[in-house]
């Protein structure tokens, strides 16, 4: 057995991905960001306080030392890269990564240009977000998203009834079932309006665990904040191959 020494700042061993929070409350269920058995390897958690959903989603420039310090923590914990919970999160990718010296995925919507390079640049992307008054083209030049060639249509999710009250205002808990209903419906009403479109990206951390209702409906690649860090997690372990030849 290898002879192992204690790293200094770390309190516990092995989270592959440590991911940075907004100071909020709801059911994190399986398949959101924020509830550990979404993942197939180990994460580890820290609260931003402070950084309420409404403060990150109206822009937050004030936040970025405290976003800083806190992945210098996850660092020091050993983590192998960093992410987050909330799309907006994309206003402190620069402030991060210059901060610490592993990966950074602060946002799902880093996947943008990965997902036009995939479709003909004629094809629509459509992006589902928990608030389409606050993501526009300007938010994703600001964050260091360079635009696609393909139409991008945002729709957001801050007017269905569940998915306002239990993400957007809080109110401690979550029919999913509703949001499923309600994400689906938005899905669905792109594609009608956009019968040419190639993709789905949807922005919010807690929208992964409908993603697969939403693919079954309309019949697109889904992409989701999942998919953005289990692409982060892979290319830190590699799969060791084993079978017949």
């Amino acid at each position: 057995m290898p002879t192992y020494s204690t790293r200094r700042g770390a309190y516990s061993y092995g989270h592959a991905v440590g991911i940075l929070l907004l100071d909020a409350k709801a059911p994190f269920i399986p398949g959101d960001v924020a509830n550990a058995t979404s993942y197939d390897f180990p994460v580890i958690y820290k609260t931003v306080e402070g950084l309420s959903t409404s403060v990150c989603l109206n822009g937050a420039p004030e936040f970025n030392e405290k976003l800083a310090e806190a992945a210098k923590e996850l660092a020091r914990e050993g983590v192998k890269g960093i992410s987050s919970d909330c799309g907006f999160m994309l206003q402190f990718q620069e402030a991060v990564a210059d901060a610490v010296d592993i990966p950074v995925c602060m946002s799902s919507l880093l996947q943008l240009p990965f997902i036009a390079r995939s479709l003909d640049p004629s094809q629509p992307i459509g992006v589902i977000t928990a608030d389409s008054t606050n993501l526009d083209e300007g938010f994703l030049t600001r964050g260091g998203v360079k635009l696609p060639p393909n139409p991008l249509i945002i729709r957001g999710m801050q007017d269905e009834p569940e998915f306002k009250t239990a993400v957007l205002e809080e109110k401690g808990s979550l029919d999913s079932d509703l949001i499923t209903a309600e994400t689906v419906a938005c899905a669905e009403k792109l594609l009608a309006e956009y019968p040419t479109m190639g993709a789905i990206l949807l922005e919010c951390s807690m929208l992964p665990p409908y993603a697969k209702a939403v693919q079954d409906a309309v019949g697109l690649p889904v992409y989701d904040f999942i998919s953005a860090i289990d692409y982060l997690s892979a290319g830190m372990r590699p799969r060791a191959y084993t079978g017949g030849y």
